[in-house]
């Protein structure tokens, strides 16, 4: 062991003898701005993955500020403008999921805040990544969330507000006009100010369904001419089944029969289901009925029995056709009726006179001997059933 060490220093002697020993110091790595961000940028994402947003917002925050350090002497394959939106967009999101956090446990004014960071991003960025549309999707949907989140709060101004926000970016959005509406008619209950917001919206758009709203919301308050002005406006924009129904009914509220008609006639012609159409033919019936037009009254009242064997309409039928003694119609109607009703003392009287005028005896005396003993017709029966030849 000694002669090694002896050896060795020897050795070690003669190397100092003869060559100087130049002391090694350690290297300091250059500082680089561009990794670090990037480094940054990859513990942000990892940090949001996991849901800590808030530490995610502070590597992606740092991250800009190296990205901006960087930009002194990086190229342009560096692409720093577009790592830089990145970074704000991906600060955005987090804001917002921290929005969605506070919003599950009730606390809106938490969510308000988060949402309002989200959005001064969303404003301050003049896109290079992101298309100019997509980010006025992004604003529009933080405003729709935080009309929400307002609404949950009980605070409807505010979110009257973001809807107006909206609504600037795109005036013609139906679903925020209509959630608009609503706020104001519902939660607020000031109905003026809401029929306003459609009407303004309607005049804008050309839009016949806010049109027929706003006459529904006359209609109801018993407006007819506002209402009828509303309904003229969606007709001339898109004539439709809807609008005509409503225009009937506006005119028969009115008694304005002949009107009715005209626009119950343009319901005929969309072909409506057989039920529908059995009763629109007897709303002209009776509108026919009110001008004293008996002949079309009839007409009409025919065309509903072929469709639906309405007992009452066959028996009112059969009443008219007596008036005017045509018996074999009276019989055939009172038939309908109690072939559904047979114990109807109304449709057995009809028949039975009807049966007596044209001398079919057996027939009429079958009727009315049911009818002997009753309050109504019990003597008018009697003394016909007198009449009848042995």
């Amino acid at each position: 062991m000694t002669f090694i060490v002896l050896t060795l220093l020897v050795l070690l002697s003669a190397c100092s003898g003869n060559k100087k020993v130049e002391m090694q110091t350690e290297q300091v790595p250059v500082r680089n701005p561009l990794v670090l961000a990037h480094q940054a940028a990859t513990s942000g994402t990892d940090l949001y993955n996991k849901e800590l947003y808030n530490d995610a917002i502070k590597s992606f925050s740092e991250a800009i500020d190296l990205f901006t350090e960087a930009s002194a002497t990086a190229s342009a394959v560096d692409s720093i403008a577009e790592n830089i939106e990145k970074m704000k967009l991906n600060i955005a999101k987090s804001y917002i999921e921290l929005a969605s956090e506070s919003t599950e446990m009730n606390m809106y004014e938490d969510a308000l805040v988060f949402y309002n960071k989200a959005l001064n991003i969303y404003t301050s960025i003049a896109p290079t990544l992101i298309s100019e549309e997509e980010l006025n999707q992004n604003i529009i949907g933080l405003y729709n969330n935080m009309a929400i989140v307002a609404k949950q709060a009980g605070k409807y101004e505010n979110a009257l507000e973001y809807y107006n926000q909206i609504l600037k970016l795109n005036p013609k959005d139906t679903d925020t006009i209509y959630a608009k509406f609503y706020v104001l008619k519902d939660n607020l209950n000031d109905e003026n100010r809401a029929y306003n917001v459609l009407i303004e919206y309607a005049e804008l758009t050309r839009d016949a369904k806010a049109f027929i709203n706003i006459g529904d919301f006359y209609a109801d308050k018993g407006n007819m001419i506002e209402a009828s002005k509303y309904y003229q406006k969606a007709l001339a924009i898109e004539p439709n089944v809807d609008v005509y129904r409503r225009l009937a009914n506006y005119y028969r509220i009115t008694k304005d029969w002949a009107n009715a008609n005209v626009y119950l006639l343009k319901v005929v012609e969309s072909n409506p289901e057989p039920s529908e159409l059995a009763q629109i033919y007897i709303m002209i019936g009776k509108n026919y009925d009110e001008m004293k037009d008996k002949k079309k009254m009839v007409e009409y009242y025919e065309k509903s029995l072929s469709i639906e064997r309405d007992p009452q309409l066959a028996l009112l039928l059969a009443s008219y056709y007596n008036s005017q003694k045509n018996y074999a119609k009276v019989i055939s109607n009172a038939n309908i009726t109690l072939s559904i009703d047979p114990k109807n003392v109304d449709a057995l009287m009809l028949r039975g006179v009807a049966y007596f005028q044209t001398k079919n005896y057996t027939a009429a005396k079958a009727d009315l001997e049911r009818l002997k003993n009753d309050p109504k017709y019990g003597a008018q029966a009697t003394n016909l059933l007198k009449n009848i030849p042995k």
